[in-house]
Formats: structure tokens, C-alpha cells, sequence
């Protein structure tokens, strides 16, 4: 009678450890701002990803973005915009955006006198977390309130742009890069202490001793500086500045969260490669990649100790459900191409910065997940793990009981 209950217990403790060991936690994605197209397949946006379907994430989040300097939540009404990080004004009528500014340590400081899409009449103005987005029938502006003042714009037909800057901006460089890079052509804008990049497909004409540009755009044209705020390392940030004007980094992406959820931000520096948020909460970040990726592709990530503590050693990073292997020194990310889907962690104080290189034709689902002991312990496997060991332990005490 002992040997038989014993046999069922065991019994009993090894399916459960089974049963444990094939379960896996489903994704809660959440809804509420989508992950934005832009024109055509350009990933571009930003939003919120609740921990609860229906429910949304506290302003006091944007807050903490902004504290930590990565990304505030967008305000706009009646013609004027304003961020975390960057302000604007709008002519509703023909788009032309003027006194657009950033938003620094030393204050706010207008960067760019006007933005003119010539023929441009919006027919949508949207706002979603950290973006706005400004749309009429053949082009889309989208403005992200984050660190770099991100403008880009993209198209469906060509269309004329002319840039005046503001203050004592110039263009001081301009470069020509490597056809195959999205941003052929670039100029180099700097007053002494503010610098950023504007880059296109398509070439420039700079007048006015370089303080106006004219661009007949016929993909796309960005606009990003140098972030002017705390928290962020500004060796790597320049690093990282040169990193996309070469070509090399495909996307970025920014997010926060707490237990009920998150929000993000994402940029797409390549239109054939489509990088989707899928979930953000406390300890675990998941995005999808999707389309070509014929070169090899790096992901810039940002986020906070808060949200994700990437300095502690259980950071599991997976692509695709396989772990990806640790790089610890990031240039080797930047610099070099990897023959296998690696990654690297940049820590500077609060903000950190992890960099994600796909090898060519490698695409997916990346997943970003911080454990620690007890909530690994807690996990499936871990549960499996411990009811095998009972398992392991009964089966011995009935060897022993038949023995005697």
C-alpha cells in the first residue's frame, strides 16, 4: 500500500513538472498608439502599451521620461506644439512650421526659423505619445519629443522643402556618403554649441551664407541634433550621432514602464526594414523586425534603471526565442559586423543604452528581459526545475523504501 500511494505521488510530481516546463506566458500587447507607417513601410512612431487592455499609462511616466531624458509625451493646440524636449509652431493651413526649437540644460533655444512644404495643406494632425504627426495626401512629418528633436519627413511625390535656420546656425559641412546609405546626402549644422545633422536622399542647395536649404525631396529627409540634456553620455551620443549618419544603426527606439504597462518611442532609418513594438513593461521589452535586411542591421535601444537594470548579469536577451551572445565592448557593434545576432550594453548612470546587431537576412523577434533570482525562480522553467527535483528526491525515497 506505501509503494503504490509513493508511485502516485511521483507520478503526480512528474506531470506537473511537465506540464510546467512546456508552459509559456502569453504577451499581454496591450493597446493604444499604434506603431505609425509614416508614408509607405517606414516604421515610425510612438505610444503606449498597457499592462491592461482598455486602460492608460499615467502621465507620470512621460514625466519620468523627461526627467530621465528620453522622451516626453507631445501637446499640441491651436497652431502650437510643445514637449519635454522640443516646440514648434503650425500653420494649419500650409503646414509651415516655424520657431521650431529644443528645449535643453541651459534652456529653450530656437533651432530652425521655418520648415516650408512647398504645396503641403494638412489634412490630419495627429498626436500619439511622443509624436505628432502632420499629414496631407502626399506627405507625412513626423516630430518626436525626444532628446535628438527628431523631425523627419516622408513622401510619395517629390516635393520642394526649403529649411531656414535660426540665430547663428550654418551649415558648416556637407558630405556626400555611400549611395547605398538612405542618407546620401547630408549637411553638418552647428552655431558653436548646438550641432545636428540634416540628411536626404537627394542633394542640397544651401544659400544664403548657409542659412537656407533647399531640398527636392523624393523619399525622405530627417533632422536630428545632438541631445542637450542630462543623462546622457555625450562620447557615446556623438559616437552614436556619426553611427546613423553612416548608415549603420537601422532603427531607434526608446521606452519606459512599470508594472502596468509602458510607453515608447521608435525612429526607422530604413525603409525596407519595419521594426514594431509588441510590449513594454517593468523587466521585459519585446519589438518585432520584419522586411529586408540585406546589410546587417544595429538597434539602438534607450531606457532607465528603473524600467530595466541592464548592469546586473541575468539580462537575457533573445532573438527569436534563442539567447543572442554578449559583446562587452559596443564598438565592436558599431565598428565591426559580427557574423551572429549579438548585443552589447552601454551603462551611464540612470540612462542605459544596449545596442542589437542582426547579421544580414537575419530578422525577428527580439526580446529584451531583465530576472532576477526569485522571478526566475517563479518562472516555468524555474517551477519545473524545483518540482523535478522533487521528483528526483521522491524517486530516491521509493529506491530506497523497495530496497529495504
Amino acid at each position: 500500500m506505501h509503494k503504490k500511494a509513493l508511485s502516485i505521488i511521483l507520478g503526480g510530481l512528474l506531470l506537473i513538472s511537465a506540464l510546467a516546463f512546456v508552459a509559456t506566458p502569453v504577451l499581454a500587447d496591450g493597446n493604444g498608439g499604434d506603431n505609425g507607417n509614416g508614408n509607405g513601410p517606414w516604421s515610425e512612431g510612438g505610444g503606449e502599451k498597457p499592462g491592461t487592455p482598455g486602460e492608460q499609462v499615467s502621465d507620470s511616466m512621460y514625466q519620468l521620461g523627461v526627467n530621465r531624458s528620453l522622451m516626453g509625451k507631445m501637446s499640441y493646440s491651436y497652431g502650437h506644439g510643445q514637449g519635454g524636449f522640443i516646440f514648434y509652431d503650425l500653420n494649419e493651413e500650409n503646414g509651415v512650421i516655424t520657431d521650431y526649437g529644443l528645449i535643453t540644460s541651459d534652456g529653450d533655444k530656437v533651432i530652425l526659423s521655418s520648415i516650408v512644404l512647398e504645396g503641403s495643406t494638412p489634412d490630419d494632425i495627429e498626436t500619439q505619445g511622443s509624436i505628432i504627426k502632420i499629414i496631407d495626401d502626399t506627405t507625412t512629418v513626423v516630430l518626436h519629443d525626444n532628446p535628438t528633436g527628431m523631425y523627419h519627413l516622408f513622401v510619395n511625390e517629390s516635393t520642394n522643402v526649403t529649411i531656414t535656420l535660426a540665430g547663428d546656425m550654418l551649415v558648416i559641412e556637407q558630405n556626400v556618403m555611400d549611395e547605398r546609405c538612405n542618407l546620401t546626402y547630408q549637411l553638418v549644422i552647428s552655431d558653436g554649441e548646438t550641432k545636428g545633422v540634416i540628411a536626404s536622399d537627394d542633394p542640397f542647395e544651401v544659400t544664403e551664407n548657409g542659412t537656407v536649404i533647399g531640398c527636392n525631396v523624393t523619399e525622405h529627409l530627417v533632422i536630428r541634433f545632438l541631445p542637450q540634456v542630462a543623462h546622457r553620455h555625450m562620447v557615446m551620443e556623438q559616437i552614436m550621432m556619426q553611427a546613423v549618419q553612416d548608415g549603420t544603426v537601422a532603427a531607434e527606439i526608446s521606452f519606459m514602464a512599470d508594472e502596468n504597462g509602458g510607453i515608447y518611442d521608435t525612429v526607422s532609418y530604413r525603409k525596407e526594414l519595419h521594426v514594431q513594438v509588441n510590449q513594454v513593461v517593468k523587466n521585459k521589452f519585446q519589438l518585432m523586425t520584419q522586411g529586408q535586411n540585406a546589410q546587417g542591421a544595429l538597434l539602438l535601444i534607450h531606457t532607465e534603471t528603473s524600467t530595466m537594470d541592464m548592469t546586473q548579469d541575468r539580462l537575457r536577451v533573445r532573438l527569436n526565442d534563442q539567447d543572442m551572445k554578449q559583446v562587452d565592448d559596443p564598438m565592436e557593434l558599431v565598428y565591426g559586423q559580427p557574423d551572429e545576432a549579438c548585443y552589447s550594453v552601454v551603462d551611464d548612470g540612470d540612462v542605459q543604452q544596449m545596442l542589437v546587431y542582426l547579421p544580414a537576412n537575419t530578422l525577428g523577434s527580439v526580446t529584451v528581459e531583465g530576472v532576477d533570482a526569485l522571478s526566475e525562480l517563479l518562472s516555468p522553467m524555474g517551477l519545473a526545475i524545483v518540482i523535478g527535483a522533487f521528483g528526483l528526491v521522491a524517486l530516491a525515497g521509493v529506491v530506497a523504501f523497495r530496497k529495504r
